[in-house]
């Protein structure tokens, strides 16, 4: 099984951002054990943006609007390992997701897993919170260039392929492996709206089974024949059952 392991810096949080560096690190994996074979290939590159870098972005991964100028990713090169992988693993699947799917809009149908929610590292060591960096630093994992993004896929690469526990026992790569598809809320976004427009659709062309029927081919005086009915009917009901009348 072919493994792309994913990381994004970007221009901030919010779903108008976008990515500025991607980083991205196919591996060959045992599935079940979740052991590395080895690593194919790997994916660095990054892009000016046409939006803003917040200070706090710049802050985080230290790259500017200046340093960014002309660059371009190579979306061929990036297609090509997303393409490769089965499955695109990332420590925030919800928010790396979102931001390569701005690089290639058509990854929704990939299979994701996410390393913070669908491993349990509470059973497995004790740490405070369950951030890469606390992660890394915890097992002595060494990182030369915190906050770049290929340098977190190959964190993210030892973190989840260190031995745990006994002999034989599952990597962190294949507890994950072995989890059901984690669904990007951008995917479940997507699909929920087309819901609510169809069904507003449905709603829209409904017509209450009392009411007559009205062909939209119909000509002039035929629809008006249909609206004078109604009109009929409505003036017999007030005399039949005037108590139910406000008048």
């Amino acid at each position: 099984m072919r493994v792309a392991i994913v990381s994004t810096e970007t221009t901030g949080p919010m779903p108008a951002d976008e990515p500025v560096s991607i980083g991205l690190l196919l591996v060959e994996v045992m599935p079940r054990a979740g052991s590395l074979l080895r690593e194919v290939t790997s994916y660095y590159g990054s892009q000016e943006p046409t939006v803003p870098i917040s200070e706090s972005a710049t802050g985080t991964h230290g790259l500017t609007a200046e340093m960014l100028r002309g660059r371009r990713f190579d979306v061929d090169a990036i297609r090509a390992i997303v393409d490769d992988a089965d499955v695109l693993v990332a420590h925030g699947a919800d928010f790396n997701a979102r931001m390569l799917e701005k690089v290639l809009p058509d990854i929704r149908h990939k299979s994701w897993r996410c390393s913070v929610r669908q491993v349990h590292w509470s059973r497995l060591f004790h740490v405070p919170n369950h951030k890469l960096d606390t992660l890394c630093e915890h097992l002595h994992i060494f990182r030369p260039r915190p906050q770049v993004a290929l340098d977190d896929c190959l964190a993210l690469s030892k973190l989840l392929f260190q031995p745990m526990g006994s002999a034989g026992q599952p990597t962190p790569m294949g507890f994950l492996l072995a989890e059901s598809d984690f669904v990007p809320r951008a995917a479940i976004s997507a699909t929920a709206q087309a819901a609510a427009r169809s069904a507003a659709t449905d709603r829209s062309d409904a017509v209450p089974s009392w009411m007559p029927q009205v062909d939209a081919s119909a000509d002039g005086p035929s629809r008006g024949l249909v609206i004078a009915a109604v009109a009929l009917m409505l003036f017999a009901g007030a005399l039949i059952w005037p108590d139910l009348w406000p008048w």
